[in-house]
């Protein structure tokens, strides 16, 4: 494929094998064609995902009718660059066999248009700005829509130059609700259009197939795409989102980077101010001023954050629309195995009859295991279930009764310690299924029968919850052996392989986990036994939040033995546990956080009025302030002056002051009171 310019403004001829960039003097309307090699690709892969994708048939069977339209979809998911009369004349039901035979060119006719608009719209942008204040009016009362699959498509260009302008007026707001001057607003968007432009123009030939064929990959469902030929760093950057020097998976979410999940150990899941959802809106380094990345594509953003151990890098965040800008300050650095390893605390909770009991907590952020070491014969090698069988044996030393296991923010890792852990505290048995695409099932478990704690046992888990968390935390319900509390997990129940392909590699999805019950964890992940407030919205982090996501589904049952029946105990800890939230600052300051954020995220449009924008910024402060002043006012301490001195994270550093570990083992020690187990009374 090649990038050229012509001065024909026409869209593109059907069976010239090149890609063409073409002007006219309103706007750039770029024309894409396949080459041979694109086409020949396009079969290769269609044909691999058809022969080895876990849902291929099923999926297919159901879906065939959307195909078309998720494809479109995922090309312009925001509705904000196609309009109606851009898809009237395509046949939607045809386009999965075109590609299937390698007939890309109506599909790269509708990427070229998108491509085209997604140019106008940055040159629509700049002369608007250009001819501030005159066209842009921040006093009246307009609303801006979000836009998503769901939102009917625009009927001509009038209209999408109207959502434009309202889109500028947003993001014109945003600086300016970030204490940005109307001189400052005008240039720092002039600087990230014109940047956005210039990238634009830059598009590798690789990005457009990729682009295209990974708009039909996604419809299988959202793990599976395909990775073009690439140098190795690139490559593993494309394949897991993972910045290595800072500790943090990142997704682009559109025209936005945002951070989806923490890893444990890393520097920014240590410093504490980043959090998932974030947004990362500039990068600094070397003492150089921060440059905007808004618009910017994933691996460029990664790049200017990557570094050499120990340098600093300056990241421009922000939590939400109409949320400040934040400036944050990291260090660079690996992620240590002994951060990411389980610890351990104690805390005393008094039981119903007020008597104290203690209670053991395992923090678990990852499933982790020193493979290396292991391989060498090193007899002291780390594990999560090496680790945790010691803190077991120091916490029985300690004369605990009962053991929670944090598995909060734990997105998974080593499937063989995920099983071996839940291994620890039942005597043997199958712990996880595994089917595979062909229809056969794996099941693993605990051959080991040694128990290393046959106590009272909880696990929590929160949104962040996945993978090999899922699988320890289902075991644990399916067992009876202790109860699940906190919110849904994730629901990440698949398993991926890459593929050779033509230089470049198909990652895509061959298996799929299941509980011992039967039940799938995917998409619908596990559900807590007794529930808290999720910090994370379910619309937008989760699997159930990706448009495309495998569905739930259940096999059959394995045959396996319960060691306890919790749920009859249910309803009783749960009237035990609204009584006392009730009256816990705490919780009490937790909930009413987590409803105020549901509040906001809830909304389908926002205000493109300043002052109205302004003022409910204000009362959403006042609001926050006065939750965190009621708390404090209760546990006797200093208030807070503004929302500035408020430093609310997701998990409290102190265990003390956590309110979702403290009430959990409060939840573990009225269950104790409840099953009368002399030995713990």
């Amino acid at each position: 494929m090649q990038l050229t310019k012509t001065t024909s403004p026409r869209w593109l001829s059907l069976g010239i094998s090149a890609v063409f960039l073409v002007w006219n003097s309103m706007s750039s309307a770029i024309s894409i064609v396949p080459t041979k090699n694109d086409k020949i690709l396009a079969q290769t892969i269609a044909r691999e995902l058809e022969r080895r994708h876990l849902a291929a048939d099923s999926l297919f069977a159901d879906r065939k009718r959307n195909i078309g339209s998720l494809i479109i979809d995922s090309i312009d998911s925001s509705r904000s660059f196609l309009i109606k009369t851009d898809l009237d004349e395509l046949d939607l039901n045809a386009l999965p066999e075109q590609l299937k035979n390698g007939q890309l060119e109506e599909i790269y006719s509708v990427y070229s248009q998108f491509f085209s608009r997604s140019e106008e719209r940055l040159k629509f942008w700049l002369n608007l700005l250009n001819t501030i204040p005159a066209t842009l009016n921040l006093t009246d009362n307009e609303r801006l829509l979000f836009r998503n699959q769901n939102t009917p498509w625009l009927t001509n260009l009038d209209e999408l130059k109207q959502l434009w302008r309202k889109q500028l007026e947003n993001q014109a707001i945003n600086l300016l609700l970030a204490d940005k001057t109307n001189a400052e607003m005008v240039k720092t968007l002039t600087r990230r259009y014109e940047s956005q432009l210039n990238r634009l123009n830059q598009t590798r030939a690789d990005d457009i197939f990729s682009a295209v064929i990974n708009a039909y990959s996604k419809v299988y469902d959202p793990h599976t795409s395909y990775l073009p030929p690439a140098d190795s760093e690139t490559f593993n950057i494309n394949m897991s989102l993972q910045l290595q020097g800072i500790g943090a998976v990142l997704q682009t979410e559109n025209e936005f980077t945002k951070v989806v999940s923490l890893i444990p150990g890393g520097p920014a899941e240590m410093d504490g101010r980043l959090q998932p959802a974030d947004r990362i809106l500039g990068v600094g380094q070397n003492g150089n001023p921060i440059e905007d990345v808004v618009g910017w594509r994933l691996d460029e953003v990664v790049q200017r954050i990557r570094g050499p151990k120990g340098s600093r890098v300056r990241l421009e965040i922000q939590s939400g629309d109409d949320a400040p800008h934040r400036e944050i300050i990291l260090v660079r650095d690996t992620v240590q195995l002994e951060e990411q390893s389980a610890k351990s605390d104690i805390v005393t909770i008094a039981d119903p009859n007020g008597k104290d009991i203690r209670i053991g907590i395992i923090t678990i952020p990852t499933f982790y295991s020193n493979f290396a070491a292991k391989q060498a014969g090193d007899p002291n090698y780390r594990s999560t279930t090496r680790d945790v069988r010691r803190i077991l044996k120091e916490l029985k030393a300690e004369r605990v009764k009962g053991i929670v296991i944090d598995l909060r923010d734990n997105g998974g890792g080593s499937l063989q310690e995920a099983y071996e852990l839940f291994g620890l505290f039942i005597n043997r048995g199958p712990v996880v299924q595994i089917r595979s695409a062909g229809g056969r099932t794996d099941v693993r478990g605990d051959r080991n029968p040694e128990i290393a704690w046959d106590g009272p046992l909880v696990a929590l888990v929160n949104r962040l919850s996945a993978s090999a968390s899922e699988i320890f935390a289902g075991a644990l319900q399916d067992y009876g052996r202790g109860l699940v509390i906190g919110s849904q997990t994730f629901g990440k129940g698949t398993v991926q392989a890459l593929l050779p392909v033509n230089k470049g590699q198909l990652k895509l999805t061959i298996a799929k986990f299941y509980r011992i019950s039967g039940e799938s964890t995917q998409n619908k992940g596990v559900i807590p036994d007794i529930e808290f407030p999720s910090a994370f919205d379910p619309s937008k982090i989760g699997e159930s939040s990706l448009d495309t996501a495998l569905p739930w589904d259940q096999i059959r049952s394995l045959r396996f033995q319960t060691l306890d029946t919790p749920k009859n105990r249910i309803r009783q800890l749960i009237e035990m546990h609204q009584a006392r939230i009730a009256n816990d600052p705490n919780f009490t300051a937790l909930l009413q956080r987590t409803e105020r954020a549901k509040q906001l995220s809830s909304s389908e449009s926002t205000s493109l009025q300043l002052e109205l924008r302004q003022e409910e910024r204000a009362v959403n402060e006042r609001i926050l302030l006065a939750i965190e002043n009621t708390r404090r006012t209760a546990l006797g301490i200093d208030l807070a002056e503004s929302v500035d001195d408020i430093e609310i994270l997701i998990d409290d550093k102190k265990t003390e002051d956590d309110a979702s570990v403290m009430e959990s083992a409060r939840i573990l020690v009225d269950d104790i009171a409840l099953t009368r187990r002399p030995a713990d009374l």
